[in-house]
């Protein structure tokens, strides 16, 4: 079955909830970091190989 509406939570959250809420935090910030690790070393790859071919065919 499928609820409509808002959320219906009221008061403060329990702290197993904080703390898994910022277990997930951590493990986002963290993939985000690898991701962008990741898209930084293929941009300099691609640039040093963009280098390379010029020096190689540019003559």
């Amino acid at each position: 079955m499928t609820r409509l509406g808002y959320s219906r939570a009221a008061g403060a959250p329990s702290a197993a909830l904080e703390r898994s809420s910022l277990m997930e935090r951590a493990f986002v910030a963290k993939d985000f970091r690898r991701l962008a690790i990741t898209v930084a070393i293929a941009l300099a790859l691609l640039v040093a190989a963009g280098l390379t071919e010029s020096a190689i065919l540019g003559r």
